[in-house]
């Protein structure tokens, strides 16, 4: 049984055996001494502690451990190498053990910050796959010329690659091996560069950094020659189409907001959508507000616009704090009236009533979209006579949303019947019931022949209040019914899709059975060869039955 301490290494916390402690202890104050006299001698150390700890974590991940022990330290040391290694200091091309000679190491990718024309990309790049930087910057530079795909490659790249930030990340780039005498060699490179750079000052800073400054200038100085001539007249003359646009659709907007404003009792406006959504008594409250909410900001776009273009200051400090508040009381009031006619939507309601259709011997009926309507009016002709004339067409707008679901209903005995259910909401349960009883919905029979419309209406003057109608065909067992194709995509998509060729929307029927078990179809070719290739892919060896139950 061993002790074992607890120590922090580079902001890791370590658990560590007392023996082994001690030696890493004497190591790390080793490499503190033979690095003291170097200047940056704190970052050296540094970047020394950021290894060991990567690698002792690396080792306790491996082994699947939580304490370092002797043997540990000693593999860290041997891969690392001591400052004894380096023996004279003098020398300029130490040798190094053959233990520890750089091994082939694997490189990473990093922006290299110290040798760069902009984010050092082609650099880091560069060094990863040991090509020379110079013929990287000239391909970017020609995919710049191809849509622009070099610079959308090279900023991307820049996100993505992280930079060095310490010399270990400058070695790990270069696939330099992570030990002192790398560390130490690393070290001495920069110092000589330094002083080259130093000594060559005038011939090296201008080409790099200089280049650089002199690139961000001129391009900033044609900028401005650009926007001080050509550019400020297509500016402006951007600007002028701008503001005609604007002042178009604020001059539309207030033309508009007359003709609701006039109409806004009307039956015609009542009964679009969502203006019939409103409360009759919100609606002229409601316009002005939606037209000052759109009209401040446009009108804010336009006098900005002058103000910069043609630098003409059009409106005092008091007059736009007004348009500001103006903006804000009508963006209020609109919330408030909203929020208030919302409450017509609190509760919901519905009512139901069960019809009997007529019946034949042969228990055959076709199902059909309703597109005409008949309804029978009297007038007074020229001679003064009462006179009933018939209307077809369908007279009423839909305009407003509508749901209208269809179901088929087996009956083991009994009459054809229908069951509609009206649903709508309201503030409270008697005028949800009184919107519900608002719905025009139109079916019609004619022998055998069951007309359905595929949308609902409301009554004249009636207010949208998410009004539904859900029609129940009570169909009795041993019935022959056929649907309309396009009748069957409208309301009985899902139960008989197999049934169904896609993009076949027409006038053609399909028979259905009424059976104890349930409605029966035959099923589509292409509806047969799907199921086929899925029970092939899924190793289904049961038998496709030709026709579906739903």
């Amino acid at each position: 049984m061993n002790k074992t301490i607890i120590i922090n290494i580079s902001g890791v916390i370590f658990h560590i055996e007392e023996d082994a402690y001690e030696t890493l202890k004497n190591y790390m104050n080793e490499i503190k001494l033979h690095f003291a006299s170097f200047k940056d001698n704190f970052e050296i150390v540094t970047d020394i502690e950021n290894r060991i700890a990567e690698m002792f974590s690396e080792l306790l991940a491996k082994e699947t451990k939580q304490v370092i022990v002797q043997t540990d330290v000693n593999s860290v040391i041997s891969k690392m190498g001591t400052p004894s290694d380096f023996g004279d200091e003098s020398t300029e091309d130490f040798s190094q053990p053959e233990a520890f000679q750089p091994d082939e190491i694997k490189r990473k990718l990093f922006r290299d910050t110290d040798d760069r024309v902009l984010g050092g990309v082609c650099s880091g790049i560069g060094h990863y796959f040991e090509i020379d930087s110079v013929w990287l910057r000239v391909t970017f530079a020609v995919l710049f010329f191809v849509f622009g795909t070099g610079l959308f490659a090279y900023i991307l790249l820049w996100i993505i690659m992280p930079k060095t930030e310490s010399r270990t990340d400058r070695m790990e780039m270069k696939g330099e091996k992570i030990n002192l005498q790398s560390f130490q060699k690393n070290v001495e490179e920069e110092l000589n560069a330094v002083a080259n750079n130093i000594s060559k000052a005038h011939q090296y800073a201008k080409p790099g950094l200089g280049r650089f400054g002199a690139f961000i200038r001129d391009l900033i100085d044609g900028l401005g020659k650009f926007l001080a001539g050509t550019g400020k007249l297509i500016l402006k003359i951007i600007g002028f189409f701008i503001i005609t646009i604007v002042g178009v659709f604020l001059i539309s907007s207030f033309v508009l907001l007359l003709i609701f404003l006039g109409y806004a009792g009307s039956t015609e406006v009542s009964a679009i959508y969502p203006l019939n959504a409103l409360s009759e008594s919100l609606r002229p409250t409601v316009f002005i507000a939606a037209f000052l909410v759109i009209l401040i900001p446009l009108l804010g776009i336009i006098l900005l616009l002058l103000k910069v273009l043609f630098k003409r200051n059009t409106l005092s400090k008091s007059v736009s704090f007004s348009l500001m508040m103006t903006w804000i009381v009508a963006l209020g009031v609109g919330i408030f009236c909203i929020a208030k006619n919302a409450t017509d939507f609190k509760e919901e309601a519905s009512f139901s009533e069960t019809i009997e259709l007529k019946n034949n011997k042969t228990q055959t009926y076709y199902l059909q979209l309703g597109e005409d309507r008949t309804t029978e009016e009297n007038f007074i002709g020229d001679d003064g006579r009462n006179k009933i004339i018939t209307i077809t067409g369908n007279d009423r707008d839909f305009d407003s949303p509508n749901s209208v679901f269809f179901d088929l209903n087996l009956i083991e005995s009994g009459v054809l019947g229908l069951t509609k259910t009206y649903t709508a909401r309201g503030e409270n349960i008697s005028e949800a019931l009184f919107n519900a009883k608002q719905i025009d919905y139109y079916y019609s029979q004619k022998d055998s022949v069951l007309n359905f419309d595929k949308e609902s209406g409301l009554k004249d003057n009636s207010l949208w209040r998410n009004q539904e109608v859900k029609i129940k065909l009570n169909i009795p067992v041993g019935s022959e019914i056929y649907i309309q194709k396009k009748f069957a995509w409208r309301f009985l998509n899902d139960e008989m899709y197999d049934c169904l060729k896609d993009n076949e929307y027409n006038e053609e029927y399909i028979k259905v059975t009424a059976t104890k078990e349930g409605f029966s179809c035959k099923k589509t070719i292409d509806a047969i060869e799907r199921q086929k290739e899925y029970n092939t892919e899924n190793g289904i060896t049961d038998e496709i039955k030709e026709t579906i139950l739903f």
